[in-house]
């Protein structure tokens, strides 16, 4: 159902778009070799993965919408710094490293298993001192709770159509710590993601292999 959600909206917001005040984020405060491997995971409408290529990093976005993916690929298709990639990110193999893997507003569409997938996925792609990159609804996000609750599955919703699944904090900073991540920042507050007239909460984490 999602990925019929999402194919549907990207076919009706192909607008330019600014990239998110998260790419921005780690431009501006983390990045110290411009020639640096990303891969973003969950690439939606391309546009942080384009203002990472624009910034002069070797660039994979993978998404899981066919149709947006062969979209960006044909609009892009000059920007030999970026490679859009269709699939699916919770099943990624180990055939690249990374200097940073980027995760905005994905991890809250898996399920828990999957997520630890991905993080444990993450540490072992990661380059020394690679650093993987989070932004995610949690528990004090304002729409937790809301819709109807997914059976068999810990704080998660569909709500206007689609699933989202809100992580706890201080498990998500631990659970990174177990697995041997360093935790260079990390906070759930307003100011990170505010859309038109809504500013919600949301968690941020850095974290550094």
């Amino acid at each position: 159902m999602d990925k019929k959600y999402w194919k549907n909206y990207y076919s009706k917001h192909r607008e330019e778009k600014q990239p998110s005040l998260f790419a921005k984020h780690i431009i501006e405060n983390y990045l110290s070799d411009e020639k640096s491997t990303l891969i973003e995971l969950g690439c939606g409408n391309g546009r942080d993965s384009i203002y990472f290529s624009e910034k002069g990093l070797n660039v994979a976005a993978i998404d899981q919408v066919e149709e947006e993916i062969t979209f960006l690929q044909n609009r892009f298709s000059e920007v030999k710094n970026v490679e859009f990639i269709s699939g699916d990110f919770s099943k990624l193999g180990h055939d690249r490293i990374y200097d940073i893997v980027y995760s905005r507003f994905t991890l809250h569409s898996i399920n828990s298993i999957q997520q630890d997938r991905v993080l444990n996925w993450a540490y072992k792609q990661l380059n020394e001192n690679g650093l993987v990159c989070i932004e995610v609804r949690g528990k004090k996000n304002e729409l937790y709770k809301k819709g109807e609750k997914v059976a068999e599955e810990e704080d998660a919703f569909i709500y206007e159509n689609h699933y989202r699944r809100f992580l706890d904090f201080d498990d998500l900073c631990n659970e990174l710590k177990e697995i041997g991540f360093t935790i260079n920042y990390c906070l759930e507050a307003k100011g990170f993601a505010p859309f038109k007239n809504t500013n919600e909460t949301f968690i941020r984490v850095i974290a550094k292999k």
